[in-house]
């Protein structure tokens, strides 16, 4: 997995072996990860919360929640520190086809449910600037949701 356009930090980081041996869990999770990212400052307790319900509604996950948000942290704090797309090359090493097309379809799920959200965040923001009444503001936007 390491080669040359990594940075060094990055080398370091693939080196402790946290890519290795990964589960199919871990895989998804790292995928996840992934479709969720954004450059937008984002609250991380929603995202986590967010990809914890998305995992969880699949059987791979039949585990205590604790477990699935703590594999979440853990490849989150160290994918903050790579090329995230290294990860998900790692983890697509441990998936079947079939895996690999449904954690793409879960990673699709995640960034339509993500997009949305912040979408509706900064509609929420605009709606307040232009100080129009809350209850018109989201029959709005939920308006334009269903439609879409």
């Amino acid at each position: 997995m390491i080669n040359s356009e990594m940075s060094d930090r990055e080398k370091k980081i693939f080196q402790t072996g946290l890519f290795d041996n990964l589960t199919v869990q871990d895989a998804f999770t790292i995928i996840a990860l992934y479709a969720a990212q954004s450059d937008e400052g984002e609250d991380k307790e929603v995202l986590v919360e967010l990809i914890t319900a998305t995992l969880r509604k699949d059987p791979l996950f039949d585990e205590d929640q604790s477990h699935t948000i703590a594999r979440i942290n853990k490849f989150d704090n160290s994918m903050g520190e790579v090329d995230s797309i290294n990860a998900v090359e790692s983890a697509s090493k441990v998936l079947s086809p079939e895996l690999r097309q449904k954690s793409f379809a879960l990673a699709a799920r995640i960034i339509k449910i993500t997009q949305e959200t912040r979408t509706t965040n900064k509609l929420a923001k605009l709606s307040s600037k232009l100080l129009i009444n809350k209850k018109i503001a989201d029959k709005t936007i939920d308006s334009i949701f269903k439609n879409s």
